[in-house]
């Protein structure tokens, strides 16, 4: 996995100050995969096709419980698809009212990594 520029919290790039603002590694993949949980189907004029589906999946019914699953194996088969990843590790999921949250442990040929996202960092 290549370097990676800085981000603000809402994914915007920032300029390079230092080479050690770069991210690298275990690290650089676990934000590689968020940028591509933050990039829905239609969003991107260039390649309207890539994306995650995650918005459409929500469309068809209100959130519940039993979608929990349903979601963690989107989440989970979403995220392997990303360079780098070759396994996720302790995948949990959780859905309170309208909220679900997703984490689990990234396994990179750099290391390990933490990521958990809610789904309302998606939307």
């Amino acid at each position: 996995m290549p370097l990676l520029r800085p981000a603000d919290p809402s994914g915007d790039i920032l300029p390079v100050l230092s080479v050690q603002s770069l991210s690298s590694g275990a690290e650089a993949v676990a934000r590689h995969v968020l940028y591509r949980l933050r990039l829905l189907r239609g969003e991107w004029w260039e390649y309207p096709d890539r994306g995650n589906q995650i918005l459409r999946m929500l469309q068809a019914g209100r959130l519940t419980a039993a979608d929990a699953q349903t979601l963690s194996s989107y989440f989970t088969s979403y995220i392997l698809e990303t360079e780098g990843v070759f396994a996720l590790d302790e995948v949990e999921t959780t859905v309170e009212g309208r909220a679900f949250r997703f984490s689990c442990r990234l396994i990179t040929a750099e290391g390990p990594a933490s990521l958990s996202i809610s789904l309302n960092d998606l939307l």
